[in-house]
């Protein structure tokens, strides 16, 4: 059959202007995976104000195969985490977490905890906004990146040091090495220039954060100095991770 159309659950990732003065959405869902599709209409159009990045809710789309066009028939968001689009932050969040799926392809396809774990930090970011709670923002990035490389199996091993392969526990852990991409032991973390000191409290953190479903591990307190140790690594292992420079990086706000 030369067309058809489905629906499905979809988290709007982004949605940007095309030559034909159309706009084009990315969708991520579950079934699908990542589906970019047209969205027809003019500027006013409430389709286009439904189908804006960060929005959940089912999606319906239509294929034709013969003309190559995927379209965007309509959108019924459920959560639209309206708090974001008030704070520069928490855009800059969001973005980042929307090149990070797409960068690595949703988790190298993964895609049901792909939607999942993006839903998750979506609704923490939008607390934060709301709240104004900036810990909570920083947090929940840093959760998002390390839950993200878990997914798919580029985790750096708290077991062992990225460097000298020797054995530690979480007591033992001293450092992120940024050249190798791991953590390192306090004698190897003296051989490494770009080394980030790791507080104990943001060990300690990661083990108790393992623990918990996304919602309540962002709620574990964590230090100001530990945080932003924690954060430094987990934007370093996302650039390595997406294998590509991630603009969102770049724009200073995180």
């Amino acid at each position: 059959m030369a067309t058809r159309s489905a629906s499905f659950e979809a988290l709007i990732l982004r949605s940007k202007e095309v030559p034909s003065g159309a706009r084009v959405a990315t969708l991520l869902s579950a079934d699908d995976g990542v589906v970019e599709a047209f969205v027809f209409g003019g500027g006013k159009s409430k389709l286009r104000s439904l189908a804006s990045p960060w929005h959940y809710g089912r999606a319906w789309i239509y294929r034709d195969a013969a003309k190559g066009l995927v379209k965007l028939t309509d959108f019924d968001p459920e959560r639209e985490f309206a708090a974001v689009r008030g704070s520069l932050e928490a855009i800059a969040a969001a973005s980042f977490a929307s090149e990070l799926m797409l960068a690595t392809s949703a988790l190298g396809g993964d895609w049901p905890d792909a939607l999942e774990l993006t839903a998750a930090a979506l609704a923490a970011f939008d607390e934060a906004a709301a709240s104004g709670e900036r810990g909570l923002l920083g947090r929940a990035l840093s959760l998002f990146v390390l839950r993200a490389l878990d997914a798919m199996g580029l985790g750096p091993d708290s077991g062992e040091c990225r460097s000298c392969a020797g054995a530690m526990g979480g007591d033992a852990i001293h450092s992120y090495s940024r050249r190798s991409g791991g953590f390192v032991c306090a004698r190897c973390a003296g051989r490494e220039p770009d080394a980030i000191p790791l507080p104990q409290g943001a060990v300690a953190w990661l083990g108790a954060a393992a623990r918990r479903p996304f919602a309540e591990a962002v709620r574990v307190g964590l230090a100001d100095e530990a945080a932003r140790a924690l954060k430094a690594c987990a934007l370093d292992l996302a650039e390595k991770a997406a294998e590509t420079p991630l603009r969102t990086l770049k724009s200073g706000l995180l």
